[in-house]
């Protein structure tokens, strides 16, 4: 983790903060960051000095009077699935617009099979339906058949919902720009030139 990816995670977690306290902090893990650098430590190994974020950020919200429990209780893993999906979707979109038309055009095409994988996943959910649809028809039960469609059509909905956050999470998170930026060679032109 570089200092950039740890000073954002870091206010991610420290969001419950004031802005006053939450740039007091960042600040000192800036200028620690810097002091380490000067005296030739790689990032990364400053970083991990630092120790774990879970623990920094305990010790950090207690330092400010804060229950570190009760916050973070709140951050269970339905959460952090899709804050980490989000996150994937936003560092997508802004690579892409960086990015020429056939590069996005690549990364489109990704999605588009992904979306489709997802999609052949129902195929085993349709033969279970319909299964259980010819089980049910000899129980003369009013609607539950109906209740057996919603129940698989739900499942299938978590199920697919899971598979594509996670191999969209890895598929996409370690995507680059591939743009380069064109420079172009300063001319020294002088006044007798323009002549």
């Amino acid at each position: 983790m570089n200092q950039e990816e740890f000073i954002k995670k870091l206010k991610d977690k420290l969001d419950i903060l004031t802005s006053e306290a939450l740039n007091d902090e960042i600040k000192y893990f800036e200028s620690e960051i810097e002091k380490q650098k000067d005296q030739n430590v790689s990032e990364e190994d400053i970083i991990k000095s630092f120790g774990n974020l879970e623990n920094i950020e305990k010790q950090i919200l207690k330092k400010h009077g804060i229950n570190p429990e009760k916050v973070m209780k709140n951050e269970n893993f339905i959460y952090k699935k899709f804050e980490e999906l989000f996150q994937v979707i936003h560092r997508v979109v802004d690579i892409m617009s960086k990015n020429d038309l056939k590069d996005n055009v690549k990364i489109l095409f990704d999605l588009f099979i992904l979306i489709i994988f997802v999609c052949f996943i129902k195929i085993p959910f349709i033969l279970i339906q319909n299964l259980g649809d010819s089980l049910l028809s000899y129980i003369d039960i009013p609607y539950i058949s109906d209740i057996w469609g919603i129940l698989i059509d739900l499942i299938y909905i978590i199920i697919a919902l899971i598979i594509f956050m996670n191999i969209f999470t890895k598929w996409f998170k370690n995507l680059k720009t591939t743009k380069k930026l064109k420079t172009k060679e300063l001319e020294s032109v002088t006044l007798e030139d323009k002549k």
